[in-house]
């Protein structure tokens, strides 16, 4: 079984260096794996993710790529060559994303290193059904992220990043083996920002999240270590749970 770290993924949104460094260094003992996403990697040019590797962390490159498939494999192969741990692309045409899946794994096996993980970016957590409505959208966002999904399966992806809220339907539909990457995940005791559907890190383990993706909980809290050991402590004590239930079933 996993353990609370090992479901943990800590995003550091700063666009400063030395702020991002601070942080892992706070968190080094805490965290195993770091998200950096698109204000981080523009703003640093890349250097938290290479101090990240120096550090021995998982990195989540969370930059969403999504253009044309020629475009969209060669910014996968070169994540590749970085050497990362998990990335997005939005899920977009079927074939587009079965070349960044292929691409992908051939880039590994020539440089004889483990495939990162690769996530479609379904539907954007600060979306609401109102927001879809107003792009043209008839589809509710849980409805949208379920034939996202299954177009991203069907396409050879890893997996998805969604709500916890849907979560459960995603597990249903395309089975646990399917990556299930959660951001807007927020303790019962912060602030939901600005991200409109948001759940505890114990809802969502229990809902069938693999990943959570925790910000500003953690990074702008008083004590970020303190925090980060808090929910990696609550994200393990829901799966505990979980495995008893199961064993249960089991048993009957």
């Amino acid at each position: 079984m996993k353990n609370g770290k090992d479901k943990l993924i800590v995003a550091i949104d700063t666009d400063n260096f030395d702020k991002a460094k601070e942080l892992i260094d706070q968190l080094e003992d805490s965290v195993d794996i770091f998200k950096v996403g698109l204000e981080q990697y523009v703003a640093t040019k890349g250097k938290t993710l290479e101090y990240l590797k120096e550090k021995g962390k998982k990195v989540f490159l969370d930059l969403k790529f999504h253009d044309i498939p020629n475009t969209m494999k060669s910014a996968v192969r070169a994540a590749v060559r970085d050497n990362v741990w998990l990335m997005t692309i939005h899920v977009s045409d079927l074939e587009g994303m079965r070349q960044c899946a292929l691409v992908a794994k051939e880039e590994a096996a020539k440089l004889n290193i483990e495939k990162p993980i690769i996530v479609g970016v379904t539907v954007l957590t600060s979306l609401s059904n109102e927001d879809l409505q107003d792009i043209g959208c008839n589809m509710t966002t849980e409805e949208l992220v379920i034939k996202r999904a299954k177009l991203a399966q069907k396409a050879g992806i890893d997996g998805i990043v969604c709500s916890a809220k849907e979560v459960d339907r995603i597990v249903e539909v395309c089975g646990k083996d399917f990556v299930t990457v959660c951001p807007g995940i927020r303790p019962s005791s912060s602030s939901a920002g600005d991200q409109k559907r948001v759940v505890t890190p114990a809802e969502a383990i229990k809902n069938g999240a693999k990943y959570l993706v925790v910000g500003r909980p953690i990074t702008q809290s008083e004590n970020p270590k303190q925090s980060a050991i808090d929910i990696a402590r609550e994200i393990e004590n829901a799966s505990l749970f979980l495995n008893s239930l199961e064993f249960c079933f089991r048993g009957w």
